[in-house]
């Protein structure tokens, strides 16, 4: 911990003398005086909107995702009584509701829903969102935590013409310094059509979370946004194993006490994250180490913090990549804001190696600027390295974003080589609601591979170009959007060698009846650490049924997909040393009202020049069931066979025979949670384990 608190001081010293780069104000369109009400209003949405007369209306008249005025009557009410916000949205519907989803935090993006965007300390503080469908089911996030999981109420209901739903939501987990500089925006989300209704907007808006274009909210209550409380996650766990290794139990405890109203030193001791694993596993074709998505807590809740440098149209870049982090012994971290000033850090102990990152972000004050620097360390055995980055990224929220980044690895284990253990990076977009056209140059270091970081291809220099256009048609056309990309790398090593080259033209039409086609067509090319220089060129076709909604070039809030989607794709081209081709079979159907069945049936199929084949499938079966609001069950069943296509001719071929069978149920009441398990999905074996986890917190809510 003390290396970290040094590097974080370190930091700050460094950022602070580069940030004296004053801009103009935001560009909120729109304000609203809150109302504090002596008795709160029904919660029941089946009462009558007079009974809300209290409350400030407001009208959600723009459609940010189709850029015109919105198509059908949204009208969110707000109110506190100086302890709860209170929150109705009265929405006037014609197409069919889509309700599928019955348990909270399991689903999103997939009905129909309302939410409220809250920055209670103005653009540079904490984000919260708190969304709700039409039959209740809510969802919340927050910059602070990506574990953010409070206790919060939601009602919905369907009434003569369209729906209804209201929100209770407890001020004393929203933090801030005490300020009352609060933005606010509402937002609406129609599925079937796309719509994306909100309140604030101006326009040059093309993503409806947009701070910037958020209202002032004048009214709201100081007070509420008090230094947070400690918290302490108390589990016990049981596990019984066919094998004797995998029979154990244990106790462990997660920890976060507040240093200051926005800052936070949390921690965990002899964790445990056998609840949290999710099936990663595909056989779709790539020439590259593939990228898994971090879900161990200790990792994910200061996940938002990391990594904050912008990267336009480059191949996989982390400085800090946690999945290569083995699972710690014990980890102690720190994060938070400060005015301007976003930082963190972490330091995990594990058994011979010791891992840890600091970071340090300034934005301006009116968020058009910012700069960022971080220091990831690994100590292993033999070996130390240490991964600095900074970084510098403007964006106007209106055409122009532009970047930065120097980064330098220095290993042990390797030679500081006329720099080529260094990053740099920069490049530019210029975007409007419709059209995008980006470039950058980059220079990737043969030296420069973090121990704890993902650098996809090193070794490379060279530029990248990329441009997008999106048309957009009225809701009477069959028609909901058509978009085309064009894309074309060139990259070359530090002999000069041509190392790498992609060439892509894509196109995507989406209709309004969520049938989405996707095309792309190019070349590509890679050379292999074997010297070969091999083409991995892969054109294709997708056709989705019950597709999510398209973004707009600039559009980075997406909220868009089906609960209920069918998928079928098809992939071919040259690949290494033979002909592939690659198959994708996926659907998710309603099984009754509270529960999904998804199918999934993929293939590679490989024809070698010198003669030969490689076929290789994935079949895969899930169900998930909703019990309750808090309450859920899921079921998994997964099978890999065949041999894997081969991008080196020279390695041996990769055949696997694996069953994976998983069971999961989870239960949350108060302040407890239960988790019931069999085997790990993760895994590509099944693991013959059952598990029982009961987990009580004290102190703080959840994640907060």
């Amino acid at each position: 911990m003390v290396r970290l608190v040094r590097s974080l001081v370190g930091s700050c010293v460094l950022v602070t003398a580069a940030v004296l780069c004053p801009l103009g104000a935001g560009a909120a369109t729109h304000q609203i005086a809150v109302p504090t009400v002596a008795s709160p209003p029904p919660l029941d949405p089946k009462a009558d909107e007079t009974a809300w007369a209290d409350a400030k209306a407001v009208t959600l008249t723009w459609d940010v995702q189709h850029q015109k005025p919105s198509s059908e009557s949204s009208v969110a009410h707000i109110a506190t009584d100086g302890t709860f916000l209170y929150v109705r949205f009265d929405n006037a519907q014609r197409e069919g509701l889509l309700q599928q989803q019955h348990t909270n935090d399991v689903g999103d993006g997939t009905d129909d829903e309302v939410w409220v965007d809250l920055w209670p300390n103005g653009p540079n503080g904490f984000y919260y969102q708190f969304a709700a469908t039409s039959n209740g089911t809510h969802f919340q996030y927050s910059s602070e935590n990506t574990a953010y999981d409070p206790s919060w109420e939601s009602f919905g209901a369907t009434v003569p013409g369209g729906w209804v739903t209201t929100m209770k939501i407890p001020l004393k987990v929203i933090r801030g310094s005490g300020a009352s500089d609060w933005r606010l925006q509402f937002v609406r989300v129609v599925r079937s059509t796309g719509e994306r209704q909100i309140w604030s907007w101006g326009p040059l808006q093309t993503n409806g979370d947009d701070v910037n274009y958020a209202g002032p909210a004048i009214g709201m209550p100081p007070a509420a946004v008090s230094r947070a409380k400690p918290r302490v996650a108390l589990y016990a766990l049981g596990a019984q194993g066919h094998d004797p290794g995998l029979s154990t139990s244990r106790m462990g405890a997660d920890f976060s006490l507040p240093v200051t109203a926005t800052s936070s030193v949390y921690g965990t001791i002899h964790p445990d994250f056998s609840n949290v694993e999710v099936d990663q596993q595909t056989i779709a074709p790539t020439a590259y180490q593939r990228v898994y998505t971090e879900v161990r807590p200790f990792f994910t809740q200061g996940a938002n913090y990391y990594d904050p440098f912008d990267c336009d149209v480059c191949p996989g870049t982390y400085q800090l990549y946690t999945p290569s982090i083995p699972t710690p012994r014990d980890g102690y971290a720190f994060e938070g804001k400060q005015g301007l000033f976003s930082f963190a850090g972490f330091d995990a102990i594990g058994d011979g190696r010791d891992d840890g990152a600091t970071m340090l972000q300034m934005h301006t004050p009116n968020n058009y600027w910012s700069y960022a620097i971080q220091q990831v360390d690994a100590d292993l055995p033999g070996l130390v390295d240490r991964t600095t980055t900074t970084g510098i990224h403007f964006n106007d929220s209106q055409h122009i974003d532009a970047f930065f980044n120097f980064g330098e690895d220095q290993n042990t284990a390797v030679p500081d080589d006329d720099g080529r253990n260094k990053r740099i990076d920069g490049g530019a977009y210029y975007y409007t609601n419709t059209y995008g056209l980006g470039a950058s140059l980059r220079d990737y270091g043969q030296y420069y591979t973090p121990v704890d970081g993902y650098i996809q291809h090193p070794d490379i220099s060279g530029y990248a170009v990329f441009q997008n256009k999106e048309w957009l048609f009225p809701a009477t056309s069959w028609l909901d959007s058509i978009q085309f990309w064009q894309f074309e790398d060139r990259y070359h090593d530090h002999t000069g060698a041509l190392d790498q080259t992609d060439n892509n033209v894509s196109l995507d039409v989406l209709m309004h009846d969520l049938i989405d086609i996707q095309g792309g067509i190019g070349s590509s090319y890679l050379r292999l650490p074997s010297g070969i220089f091999t083409p991995v060129s892969q054109d294709g076709i997708q056709f989705t049924w019950h597709s999510g909604t398209a973004n707009n070039p600039g559009n980075n809030g997406n909220h868009g997909s089906s609960a209920t989607p069918t998928v079928v794709s098809w992939n071919g081209g040259r690949f290494g040393p033979g002909r592939l081709d690659a198959w994708l079979r996926s659907s998710t159907m309603r099984a009754g009202k509270r529960a999904t069945l998804t199918l999934e049936a993929d293939d590679t199929d490989q024809t070698l020049d010198r003669g030969g084949r490689n076929v290789q499938w994935l079949e895969r079966a899930s169900y998930n069931y909703a019990i309750g609001a808090n309450e859920s069950v899921a079921f998994g069943i997964r099978r890999i066979d065949g041999t894997a296509p081969l991008i080196d001719q020279t390695a041996p071929p990769l055949f696997i025979n694996a069953w994976n069978v998983s069971f999961d149920y989870h239960k949350r009441v108060g302040p407890n949670e239960l988790y019931f398990a069999y085997g790990d999905a993760s895994q590509v074996y099944t693991v013959h384990q059952w598990i029982l986890k009961l987990i009580h917190y004290f102190g703080a809510e959840k994640g907060t």
